[in-house]
């Protein structure tokens, strides 16, 4: 699988495309309230990240993917946790995860641990969907915890137009550490005692006595290893 980083208009339009469908279909089943204008300002303004299943697929054929804003550049989306002992451009509040495929939701998650330490988070802040019903138990697992009370989400509603109740969680400090040691793990594959990341970057060698300049890749996208099979795993979780 590959991880881009979503930059061009065009393809922040079919990511949204692909979160409304994600939303719509799978899971709960739920929307943006017609009043809401918290996605569009995520989608606008957030770093976008998209899973493909093979490097050469074209831009619609993400199958999940999830967006990330650091509190300096973006507020937090509830005012709920207080989080004012971090500097803002070290707290970064995850968001709009979504999948189409089994699998691709978990994977997203790992990789995203990864980004969080790119990124050099001090801590990362989710509002996990908590009724009608309960994701938090799968952020549990990866050392989040409970960061207030739940809070009624004024942002999103059912299909039906049932309210919706999120948790706020918080990751910080050695649980925060041991994360994104995982996510970093996660990149690398390993075969026997072997350890090793592949960089998508090709040299041309036509002589071997000249040595020409490499063409990379885009410095957006980064494979990521296989997916792993998540029978459980809901899609349309209002954070990551």
């Amino acid at each position: 699988m590959e991880l881009r980083q979503i930059i061009a208009d065009n393809e922040r339009l079919i990511f949204a495309k692909c979160l409304a469908e994600a939303r719509a279909t799978r899971g709960l089943r739920f929307k943006e309230t017609a009043r809401s204008q918290l996605g569009n300002a995520h989608l606008a303004f957030g770093n976008l990240y998209a899973l493909y299943e093979h490097e050469d697929d074209p831009a619609e054929r993400m199958v999940a993917g999830f967006i990330l804003h650091d509190l300096g550049t973006l507020p937090q989306s509830y005012p709920k946790p207080d989080v004012s002992h971090f500097p803002p451009h070290s707290v970064l509040e995850g968001g709009e995860l979504w999948s189409l495929s089994t699998g691709a939701g978990r994977v997203a998650r790992y990789v995203g641990a990864a980004v969080a330490g790119i990124l050099q988070a001090r801590a990362i802040l989710l509002y996990s969907i908590l009724k009608p019903i309960d994701l938090t138990p799968s952020y549990a697992q990866l050392g989040f915890v409970n960061a207030c009370e739940p809070v009624k989400w004024p942002y999103a509603e059912t299909l039906e137009g049932g309210e919706i109740w999120v948790q706020p969680l918080i990751l910080e400090g050695a649980r925060l550490e041991a994360y994104v040691r995982g996510g970093f793990e996660y990149l690398f594959r390993t075969s026997g005692d072997r350890r090793a990341l592949r960089l998508d970057i090709n040299f041309e060698r036509p002589e071997r006595t000249a040595l020409r300049a490499e063409t990379p890749h885009p410095a957006s996208r980064v494979r990521a290893s296989e997916a792993v099979v998540d029978p459980g795993e809901h899609n349309g979780a209002a954070s990551l």
